[in-house]
């Protein structure tokens, strides 16, 4: 039984901004922008289940479950209680709800993602039958150096690479990105296991201000994009959220030239530090990372849940 004063209700429009801010706290990165879309009335899907916990007026409890566009047939879920009001039955209260929700969608998959210090949400997940899929790593690169150094160590794997690192605009450059994007994640780890993905819809969910840095061959006979790294602006901080290289020219430092590059451009853009995440079982772009001398930060779990 909750406290006489603990009440559950349904997400109201005035609650959205509370309830993004509490949800987000669940997250490794700053995930606001695309959890207050999921929950806004322009939604492309209305949200599935959307509540709040209220204790005089103040949200201190959400859960959601919603329809995930990226990955077709699956419903991401969250549930989050504010720190000080852990231990008092909120979250099994809204878990129970979620729960009653997930049994009406038969053959789909629910998906949970949650930072990987917060080890008694990983109990709660699982005692509600979610399974642990994949672990992805946190790094991070305070950006202390001289842009000259940066810039010597830039130009440096790009000429090693045989590539060029540019910015593209996915505004006029929506297919070419696209079409790299699509071939770069080409035999890399998911976060929920192999299953299809609309390409598309993954990049039109990223922020407008988000960065591309495209690796282009200085080889004539090559046509095409050999890698990529794809940079959102977080805070003070420029979090990447993708790197990857065409399967025919890896193993030849490609990766390197586009994250060197992406310290680079951080620097340049003012941020404080660059911060990435990387599934633990790409070693390769892990070897990377601390080749680059970026250093461990906050990672997160992945779970699934056949319905």
């Amino acid at each position: 039984m909750l406290d006489a004063d603990i009440h559950i209700r349904s997400i109201g429009e005035h609650d959205v901004t509370d309830v993004v801010d509490l949800l987000a706290t669940a997250g490794a990165t700053d995930n606001r922008a695309l959890l207050r879309r999921s929950l806004s009335e322009d939604a492309a899907a209305e949200p599935l289940l959307a509540l709040v916990a209220e204790r005089r007026r103040a949200v201190i409890g959400a859960a959601s479950v919603t329809a995930d566009p990226v990955f077709p047939g699956t419903v991401s879920v969250l549930i989050v209680v504010a720190a000080d009001e852990r231990g008092a039955g909120i979250g099994s209260v809204l878990a129970d709800r979620a729960n009653d929700e997930l049994r009406k969608l038969p053959g789909r998959t629910a998906t949970l993602s949650l930072r990987d210090d917060l080890t008694y949400g990983r109990t709660f997940a699982e005692r509600y039958g979610f399974t642990l899929v994949h672990h992805s790593l946190g790094f991070q690169y305070p950006l202390v150096r001289s842009e000259d150094a940066l810039l010597a160590r830039a130009t440096e794997t790009a000429m090693e690479a045989r590539v060029r690192v540019r910015t593209a605009e996915f505004t006029s450059e929506e297919d070419l990105i696209t079409d790299c994007f699509t071939r770069c994640r080409t035999g890399l780890p998911l976060p929920y296991g192999n299953r299809p993905v609309n390409v598309r819809e993954r990049l039109r969910q990223f922020p407008r201000d988000t960065v591309y840095l495209l690796a282009e061959s200085t080889e004539p006979s090559v046509d095409r994009c050999l890698g990529m790294s794809v940079l959102i602006p977080q805070r003070s901080d420029l979090y990447v959220r993708f790197t990857g290289t065409d399967p025919d020219f890896r193993a030849r430092g490609v990766a390197t030239a586009v994250k060197t590059a992406s310290l680079l451009h951080a620097h340049r853009s003012g941020a404080e530090r660059l911060t990435t995440h990387n599934d633990s079982s790409n070693t390769a772009i892990i070897r990377a990372n601390k080749a680059l001398g970026m250093v461990p930060d906050v990672g997160y779990w992945s779970f699934t849940r056949e319905l």
